[in-house]
């Protein structure tokens, strides 16, 4: 209430008074100190070297494993988008050709609890049209599928994205109108 000219009492706005009450209740919530980062971010995000399993195509037109350790932290959907990354570094055979073109790029990916897993990828070749054979696209994308779902237990399809959109297909070949599952006939045994 505030006292006005000639003993008038004026109430605030019950908004006025709301906020009045929520910014006094933030200050010793701003004014508490902040932990120091620690001197070694790999051991607060729980970063390990562990091996995973990338998939790439063996001469023999079919997927083949390659192992390869890699620094991943303990968060699951963190470490998802690194071993994405990793396949699309390529093999470390340098006779293995590259499945993806070199410009592309993850952009985000994410674990669903229904077993699904979402890629988000990017990159000028795949947003202007990727100019590939069936067989490549075909190789390029269960690579990836393959490659999710072998390091992941928890995943059992993989959803690809182009730019953030829902994408019909990476180059015309093979569709991309739902989350795919790992497709065993394309795997060396």
């Amino acid at each position: 209430m505030v006292n006005g000219e000639g003993g008038t009492v004026h109430r605030l706005p019950s908004t006025v008074n709301l906020l009045l009450v929520a910014l006094i209740a933030a200050i010793p919530i701003a004014c508490k100190k902040q932990q120091p980062l620690s001197p070694n971010l790999n051991v607060e995000n729980k970063v390990a070297i562990r091996t995973v399993a990338l998939y790439f195509e063996s001469p023999d037109m079919l997927l083949v494993g390659e192992r390869r350790d890699v620094a991943l932290p303990g968060n699951r959907a963190g470490a998802l988008a690194i071993v994405v990354r990793e396949l699309f570094k390529g093999s470390a055979n340098a006779a293995v050709p590259r499945l993806f073109p070199a410009d592309t790029v993850v952009r985000g990916a994410f674990l669903l609890t229904e077993g699904i897993a979402f890629v988000d990828l990017g990159g000028p070749t795949l947003t202007q049209g990727w100019g590939t054979g069936s067989h490549e696209e075909l190789m390029a994308t269960y690579s990836l599928v393959q490659t999710v779902v072998a390091n992941f237990p928890e995943v059992r399809r993989v959803r690809m994205l182009v730019n953030g959109q829902p994408a019909e297909t990476l180059a015309g070949h093979v569709s991309l109108a739902r989350a795919l599952a790992p497709m065993p006939s394309l795997v060396a045994r």
